[in-house]
């Protein structure tokens, strides 16, 4: 039976293509995918097709997200016609020759029309297949099939999606297309994921974190305490920390909290928004605590102007100025809270200690463990992981976990390459 889409014929460089529509019925139905296919492993086109589908992340969240979700909404599917026969396009011009079009539309209309799919019973499945969103088309099949509980699962079948058509016959061609749309395409930077991204539950999170009272108090114009423009912090800002920072201490806090957070760009499916306000509050709750527990932070909120002047090597919270830092603190919060570690049960009380401990970037506490013996600081995950560690055992000691301190003493020595090294004194005397 064949399907008709309307479309619009379009050029790029050598190429011909068609922009359509399909109900989601008919694109489930037309289309197939990669890795179903009998011949996929014998074809040339490794990089499409040795991607083997996500069951999982197919059936558990994006089919999900299409049955519960009433303002679901996909990308553009780009289907690759393999076989040219399977797919023929017809202008209106030529079907209607005698319509009358006034002037002015002429050279619009000229390339709108319909792409008539598997006309004369020809087989589609085989020769139409998703070059790019193979995972999202999956997901439509399975609501579409009744496998998929939800609200708006009956909705389903009749949700329009544009189609991107592209026929080539050549595969070498379709090769070169594929690596152009996942390789040299522009990739946006890790700021703009967080900026822009309404997927990604922590960015999410971290937008509405940096926007509140304790963070910008005079609003994200006027001189807030994190920098969302870019990922670096220079010694003349007057910023403690970045955006890409309050995310990572956003999945910190969520994953302590047992918060879940969603976070698959490609999947393109929201996190819950119950899940995104819990996770922002508890943020702030342990930004309020941190701010309560160092009169440094209250401080600079009133006078950004005094992050410059505490960032300076030798002062007692420098490190807390730098991105690292602030993260490796959050990150021994929720260690020393955690009961097979720290074991500490008080919030309020487990941000006290922290900030008895020597945070100065000059402290030898650090040296090797945050901060190289250059003088540059840790941005490997195993150094930043070590020092939250090491942080929460300062706050804790002999009352935390003791296969904890086994392990992380054993850390401690192979990170100073010293069999007599001893883990360092901690600032409250358990």
């Amino acid at each position: 039976m064949s399907v008709t889409v309307p479309a619009m014929r379009a050029k790029m460089g050598s190429r011909t293509y068609y922009i359509g529509k399909m109900r989601a019925s008919e694109l489930s139905g037309q289309v197939g995918i990669a890795s179903e296919l009998e011949d996929w492993t014998s074809l040339e086109l490794e990089d499409v097709y040795q991607r083997d589908l996500n069951i999982k992340r197919v059936t558990q969240v994006i089919a999900p997200y299409l049955a519960e979700s009433p303002d679901r909404f996909f990308g553009s599917i780009i289907v690759w016609a393999r076989d040219e026969s399977v797919i023929e396009f017809e202008r209106i011009m030529d079907v209607v020759p005698e319509i009358k079009i006034p002037k002015a539309y002429e050279s619009s209309l000229n390339d709108l029309g319909v792409i008539v799919i598997g006309g004369d019973g020809r087989a589609t499945q085989s020769g139409l297949v998703a070059l790019d969103g193979q995972h999202r088309l999956a997901a439509i099949r399975e609501v579409v099939q009744g496998k998929t509980p939800g609200p708006f699962k009956g909705d389903v079948a009749n949700d329009e999606i544009t189609v991107i058509f592209v026929s080539d016959s050549d595969t070498v061609k379709t090769r070169g297309l594929f690596t152009i749309l996942n390789r040299t395409a522009r990739r946006v930077s890790k700021n703009d994921v967080l900026i822009m991204s309404e997927t990604d539950g922590s960015a999410m999170v971290a937008r509405k974190v940096i926007s509140s009272k304790i963070l910008a108090p005079r609003g994200l114009d006027d001189k807030p305490l994190v920098k969302w423009e870019s990922n670096t912090i220079s010694k003349k800002d007057t910023q403690i920390t970045t955006l890409n920072a309050i995310a990572q201490i956003v999945t910190i806090i969520a994953r302590y909290e047992k918060i879940i957070l969603e976070n698959d760009d490609d999947a393109q499916v929201p996190p819950d928004n119950e899940a995104v306000a819990a996770a922002r509050d508890a943020t702030l709750n342990w930004f309020e605590i941190l701010f309560n527990a160092i009169p440094e932070f209250q401080q600079m909120q009133a006078d950004p102007n005094l992050v410059v002047e505490n960032r300076k090597p030798d002062n007692a919270y420098s490190l807390l100025m730098r991105p690292v830092g602030l993260i490796v603190l959050f990150n021994a919060i929720s260690i020393a809270m955690d009961p097979q570690q720290g074991g500490l049960t008080d919030l309020s009380e487990a941000f006290r200690r922290m900030a008895k401990v020597d945070w100065a970037f000059d402290s030898g506490l650090w040296k090797q463990i945050m901060v190289s013996s250059k003088g540059t600081i840790a941005n490997k995950q195993s150094d930043i992981d070590l020092a939250s560690e090491l942080a929460a055992w300062l706050i804790t000691g002999r009352t935390s976990n003791k296969q904890f301190q086994a392990i992380l003493s054993e850390k401690y020595k192979r990170q100073l390459n010293r069999e007599d090294a001893q883990l360092p004194t901690p600032v409250f005397a358990s």
